[in-house]
């Protein structure tokens, strides 16, 4: 584990702002987003998920898709995910990743610990903003692609200390 802000050469994606807002847009345009129920559907063979950890605005350690708070996604049985992360958050100790598993909430403040063996290995730590100032920080992203092949109940978490224990993570269905 890293504590420090994205720089050039971190070793993912170095976004602006305005590369950020794009990620966001783009990423809203794919999957079907039923507010009401949190959750976002996605359908066909090839799917992208832009998911955002802690996107100014929202709630601390949590991630958003659709403008929606640690949302259900679902995905279909046998389609290609990219599931991009976006780290918007700033401060200490605020890298964030997302791994993918079969253990429910609650979680305790050393998830990593607790979660098991992932469904899909996990992206690094993506670092923290490098400013203060949403406009002019950069920002770190990075992304995977997997098969979801089996179908279930699984949840996205964010597997950083305390992170989870304090909210980020939300529920994958594969159907």
């Amino acid at each position: 584990m890293g504590n420090y802000p994205v720089s050039p050469g971190w070793g993912g994606k170095v976004l602006s702002f305005d590369d950020a807002q794009n990620y966001i847009q783009y990423g809203n345009t794919h999957g079907t987003a039923d507010v009401k129920a949190n959750s976002v559907t996605f359908t066909g063979n090839d799917v992208v998920i832009n998911l955002v950890a802690v996107q100014p605005g929202y709630k601390d350690q949590t991630f958003e898709l659709h403008g929606l708070t640690n949302p259900t996604i679902i995905v279909p049985r046998g389609a290609t995910v990219q599931l991009n992360q976006l780290n918007m958050d700033y401060g200490n100790n605020m890298e964030h990743t997302v791994v993918i598993t079969t253990v429910p909430p609650p979680y305790p403040y050393m998830a990593m610990m607790y979660l098991g063996q992932p469904q899909v290995p996990p992206m690094p730590e993506l670092p923290w903003r490098s400013s203060d100032d949403l406009k002019t920080a950069q920002y770190a992203a990075l992304g995977e692609s997997f098969v979801a092949s089996a179908p279930g109940e699984y949840w996205y978490v964010c597997p950083a200390p305390e992170h989870a224990e304090e909210g980020m993570y939300g529920k994958f269905i594969v159907q």
